[in-house]
């Protein structure tokens, strides 16, 4: 079925300017030509530009979501609780058994003291970085936390050690 030359929704908008109607109702028909040219071009652009956006946004779309399954951020993942607590109690036996061996390499006993009052935390630190050489990243690995945590830690113990030792001696 095709609809009748008036009854084409390009033409009823086309026609609902006034100066459209004026130019049919008077015979103008180069001025009524030229007017549906550039409203007909005006329309291609218009519809143009909405398919060009369109197909942008869906390929957006894409890309994006290609984007967050290869790389998808930590907090967007679902942890098993069991598995987030091994570390940590892979962290806590670790530390223990360096606090021990910690103690074995210190003479005196004011320090001794001292150091066997911080957490475990701290001399498993302490002993990785002093005892066994390791580096930061190597202890970070080894503690399952990050190279600026171990920093920390070795920054306020060794705080802690220097105020001891100025207020002993």
């Amino acid at each position: 079925m095709t609809a009748t030359f008036h009854q084409q929704k390009l033409i009823q908008h086309f026609f609902e300017s006034s100066d459209h109607q004026y130019f049919l109702e008077h015979g103008y028909t180069d001025k009524l030509d030229e007017a549906f040219r550039a409203f007909f071009l005006d329309v291609k652009k218009r519809v143009f530009m909405q398919k060009t956006i369109y197909w942008a946004a869906v390929h957006y779309d894409k890309r994006e979501r290609k984007h967050r399954d290869r790389f998808p951020l930590a907090v967007d993942t679902e942890e098993d609780t069991s598995q987030a607590l091994v570390p940590a109690v892979a962290f806590t036996d670790q530390a223990r058994s360096f606090s021990h061996d910690l103690a074995g390499h210190i003479e005196d006993p004011g320090l001794y003291d001292v150091i066997q009052q911080r957490p475990e935390k701290e001399q498993a630190v302490l002993y990785a970085l002093f005892v066994e050489g390791s580096t930061t990243a190597e202890t970070a690995r080894a503690m399952n936390v990050s190279q600026q945590a171990v920093s920390k830690i070795k920054q306020k113990s060794l705080r802690v050690l220097k105020t001891h030792l100025e207020n002993c001696h």
